[in-house]
């Protein structure tokens, strides 16, 4: 009885610890996957609200007495942001900081003006698929270069070169080069290109002083119908 009695005692006392440890593997979980949730959260919302209106924009038909014609919709944008998610997220599988939460950036910039801004939804829509999928094809061929160039031996490059000398100075030279050049491209270059064109697309036109989160088409019927 006294054994069951300092057990369940110990476990009492126990139990706030095993609680905080639990969470913090959670919250430790969270913040290692954080990133890709970030990108997926973002590409929702995108093929939630922007994608959904491009679509449903592309797939209209006016028909007859003003009424509109069914069409059948492809969902063509949705298909286009779960093809760049998916080719994003094999792409930062596994890779370290900064890159993959430079990535869920882009993603979370890009989705933010898309639903602030509608004027561009188009233009917009377009430069931020295309320029996240830019940098997922950098992000992929530099780790496939990266692995290739560790797996060749003194003697596969000396093959290549000439001489075991020639091929360990080219090695030592080479490979640092390659590498800063690489880690400048994908922290810096691509990413600051990136938030460039955003920047450029949100200041291309004035937005609306009466509805400044309208779309182009609400503005055109607002005149045409002086509402």
């Amino acid at each position: 009885m006294d054994s069951a009695y300092f057990a369940f005692s110990s476990f009492l006392a126990d139990l706030p610890v095993y609680l905080l440890n639990g969470i913090l593997a959670a919250g430790y979980a969270l913040a290692e996957a954080g990133a890709a949730l970030t990108s997926l959260v973002s590409a929702g919302l995108l093929a939630r609200y922007a994608d959904r209106r491009m679509q449903t924009r592309a797939a209209f038909r006016p028909g007859r007495a003003g009424r509109e014609a069914a069409a059948a919709d492809p969902h063509t944008a949705q298909v286009m942001t779960g093809l760049v998610l998916a080719l994003w997220l094999l792409a930062q599988w596994g890779m370290g900081a900064p890159v993959p939460w430079i990535g869920a950036a882009m993603w979370a910039c890009g989705t933010t003006l898309l639903l602030a801004m509608r004027l561009q939804e188009q233009a917009l829509l377009w430069s931020v698929k295309s320029g996240i999928a830019i940098y997922a094809l950098a992000v992929a061929g530099s780790r496939i270069y990266l692995a290739y160039t560790a797996q060749l031996s003194p003697a596969q490059w000396a093959a290549l070169i000439g001489s075991a000398e020639s091929a360990a100075a080219v090695i030592a030279s080479t490979r640092g080069s390659v590498t800063t050049i690489i880690l400048w491209a994908l922290w810096l270059v691509i990413p600051l290109g990136y938030f460039a064109m955003l920047l450029q697309q949100a200041l291309l036109n004035p937005l609306s002083l009466v509805r400044p989160l309208a779309g182009a088409g609400e503005l055109i019927e607002r005149y045409r119908t002086r509402r």
